[in-house]
């Protein structure tokens, strides 16, 4: 049997804060806890890539278990039952009431140790990085902790044989695919047509009850090392990013003449090289 690990994030949904409500507090971070939750959007990706592979082994006749798992408070429960309805084996929560979004080494550290530990899966399907932290670096730290091969930008994960992945992934000019040997680390881009299905009641009702596995940060020795450390990144400064945009008005006596330079000046060179 494949037994594969899908990790996620849940996010506040940030395009629902105002510009008012954008106010730092005496920690340097942005009070969002009236903000509604989702799925961070790569790894809302990953976890439909893992249902679609796993609809893909059936007809090859490779059994596959999906496992998932998160680390935070207890808002992600919903999230992991909405898993379990779905057709996750397994969900796991690690309990952790701080904010730790800005100390990716750290993440990195509990995925791994939880997998050395507790899961043992043959391949880890991760999303590229977070709404909030956005700093791209757990997938690729976990790779190397792990010493497995990685696979970024991917765009699509097909059954190959009880031994490899057919994986495709975003380069820059074009798209590759490639058979990629198990075990691997396959982190999620910017997928198109990839949000996560919706489970239906009765499944909810079914299969969504079934019991978490929790764990708390104090059983996972990195945790216990990284509290009597210095290494604890320490947050110092935030502000929101300016997204104003410079304009040209163009000046014309007739509409067909502001066309006219707008092609000339802006359009024809861009055209021209397509």
């Amino acid at each position: 049997m494949l037994r594969i690990l899908g990790t996620f994030r849940v996010v506040p949904d940030l395009d629902l804060l105002s510009e008012e409500d954008w106010a730092v507090h005496e920690k340097n971070l942005v009070d969002t806890s009236f903000v509604k939750t989702i799925w961070n959007c790569f790894d809302e990706s990953a976890l439909e890539f893992m249902l679609r592979l796993s609809e893909n082994s059936e007809s090859l006749g490779i059994p596959v278990q999906l496992d998932a798992m998160t680390v935070g408070n207890s808002i992600c429960e919903n999230y992991l039952r909405t898993l379990y309805a779905l057709g996750f084996e397994k969900a796991v929560r690690i309990q952790a009431e701080e904010e730790l979004q800005f100390q990716p080494e750290l993440i990195a550290a509990l995925i791994t140790e939880y997998w050395e530990c507790f899961g043992g899966q043959d391949v880890i399907v991760m999303g590229q990085r977070s709404a909030d932290g956005t700093n791209g670096k757990v997938p690729l730290l976990v790779a190397e902790k792990l010493r497995w091969p990685c696979v970024t930008q991917v765009m699509g994960i097909s059954m190959e044989d009880e031994a490899h992945l057919r994986v495709s992934s975003k380069m820059d000019d074009c798209v590759c695919t490639q058979t990629v040997k198990i075990p691997c680390v396959l982190v999620v881009g910017d997928a198109p047509a990839a949000f996560l299905r919706v489970p239906t009641l009765k499944d909810r009702m079914t299969k969504g009850k079934r019991a978490i596995e929790t764990h708390s940060l104090d059983e996972f020795e990195v945790w216990k090392q990284w509290n009597t450390s210095d290494s604890s990144v320490c947050l110092v400064h935030m502000e929101a990013v300016a997204e104003k945009r410079d304009g040209i008005l163009i000046q014309g006596d007739s509409v067909q003449e502001k066309v006219k330079l707008l092609y000339k000046a802006y359009l024809r060179e861009r055209l021209e090289q397509l």
